[in-house]
């Protein structure tokens, strides 16, 4: 293999370990769902099951089974991922910053008086 193709295949690598990453450590798989984005792990979206196969920035590049093109899917919007006990659906990734601003909730002040 010439080394221009090394170094690309380096390259691409290197983004997509960076991509998987930043997925990873941001939505919490591991902590939260005991599962990780991998290239070549196996995902389910909506009802059909497929290969991770690229990145796309914070994006998953996604093989289905019996199709020729990935598509790029969100890393937990309708997506489970396979792990040692089966299938995993994930879930949003909680905000920090959400409060509760029903009228009496922490969200907004006390109210005092009509």
């Amino acid at each position: 293999m010439p080394y221009d193709d090394l170094d690309n295949a380096f390259r691409i690598r290197r983004r997509q370990d960076h991509d998987l990453d930043y997925i990873n450590t941001y939505y919490g798989l591991p902590e939260r769902l005991g599962a990780r984005a991998t290239i070549g792990g196996r995902v389910r979206w909506t009802d059909r099951e497929g290969t991770i196969v690229d990145t796309a920035d914070t994006y998953l590049r996604v093989l289905l089974d019996g199709d020729t093109e990935p598509v790029t899917r969100h890393a937990t919007s309708n997506m489970a991922y396979a792990s040692p006990t089966g299938w995993v659906q994930a879930t949003r990734r909680p905000d920090p910053y959400a409060t509760d601003l029903s009228p009496t909730g922490p969200g907004l002040p006390e109210r005092t008086g009509a």
